[in-house]
């Protein structure tokens, strides 16, 4: 199935309250002098679409991204359900001409360079959701949406469900695969002793 990448959005979702790092926005951390923000914006920024930021703090680096920054439109830091449905709903009235929200999180610093590339590819007729994986390793956060999912979605929130993958397998799902030697793309940074593993998988993403 083709499509047109200009009909996708992405989104880095960074709405979570970075409990296990200790508080803070994680994703401003530095690896070897760069944040994890600014890692994955330029990864993301290669691929010229639009970007949006869901984040329940407007950060001075948020802000000089210029990119639009919205906030979860339910309260309490839902998790990144809620991000999305923020994000679906957002570009429902913005961004009229857009079919998919492409969603990650903001502490996986080591993105993919093909990431758009294999998920268009992999999209199929009547699929709703693409989710990643890598080594069969399951990253739900790292996923496309069709926006007509929103009222589902709504749905699923009121009903206080967090997990995403129980919401994804009520619809036509796939996984897109991923397959490494070295380290997981996917790799995220829950932890300081995670960041400072990053700092060695660093040189080795060189």
């Amino acid at each position: 199935m083709n499509i047109n990448k200009k009909k996708i959005i992405f989104v880095i979702l960074a709405g979570g309250e970075s409990k296990r790092f200790g508080g803070g926005l994680k994703t401003l951390s530095k690896i070897n002098n760069k944040s994890i923000f600014n890692r994955i914006l330029e990864k993301l920024k290669k691929n010229e679409i639009e970007i949006l930021i869901n984040a329940n703090q407007s950060h001075e680096e948020f802000l000089k991204s210029n990119l639009p920054i919205i906030k979860d439109k339910k309260k309490g830091f839902l998790g990144p359900l809620a991000g999305i449905h923020s994000s679906i709903s957002w570009c429902m009235k913005e961004y009229k001409d857009k079919e998919w929200v492409f969603t990650v999180p903001s502490d996986t610093p080591f993105l993919p360079e093909n990431l758009l590339e294999k998920f268009c590819n992999k999209l199929e007729k009547n699929v709703q959701i693409l989710v990643a994986r890598s080594n069969n390793k399951v990253h739900p956060v790292i996923s496309m949406w069709n926006v007509n999912l929103l009222n589902s979605l709504e749905k699923e929130l009121s009903l206080k469900n967090r997990k995403i993958m129980t919401w994804v397998e009520r619809h036509n799902f796939d996984y897109v695969d991923f397959n490494y030697k070295t380290f997981d793309p996917f790799f995220n940074i829950n932890t300081t002793n995670d960041l400072k593993s990053a700092e060695n998988l660093d040189h080795l993403n060189e």
